[in-house]
């Protein structure tokens, strides 16, 4: 069977992979946060700060960031700065552990495009 040959078969274990990824996480904004927030790790980052590194209007940053909370892949908490109340989100273990199977299944996917 042709597709079973060769990069086929790389390409049906690359299928078979994707369906142990969660689908809710695969929107642009969405991977950028995980992203983001991967990098700061436990000094988080507030909405004021991803609104500005991400350019995203308040209301597809807020969705996003509430979804991702929701997932249990961010922590949202209030901290004072400069006497103002501000929301900070922080990546947990969960999200740190999708943010990776995800990116390293892009890579293996963005491979997968260049053989061709």
């Amino acid at each position: 069977m042709l597709l079973m040959e060769g990069s086929g078969r790389d390409h049906l274990a690359l299928i078979s992979e994707s369906k142990s990824l969660n689908s809710e996480v695969f929107s642009l904004a969405r991977l950028l946060l995980l992203d983001s927030l991967a990098e700061v790790e436990l000094d988080g980052a507030s909405f004021r700060e991803l609104k500005a590194a991400l350019n995203l209007t308040d209301g597809a940053l807020y969705s996003n960031l509430q979804a991702l909370v929701k997932m249990g892949y961010l922590t949202e908490q209030t901290e004072s700065f400069e006497g103002k109340e501000q929301a900070v989100y922080k990546i947990t273990l969960a999200g740190k552990e999708e943010w990776t199977k995800v990116k390293n299944w892009l890579l293996k996917l963005s491979l997968e495009v260049v053989k061709k």
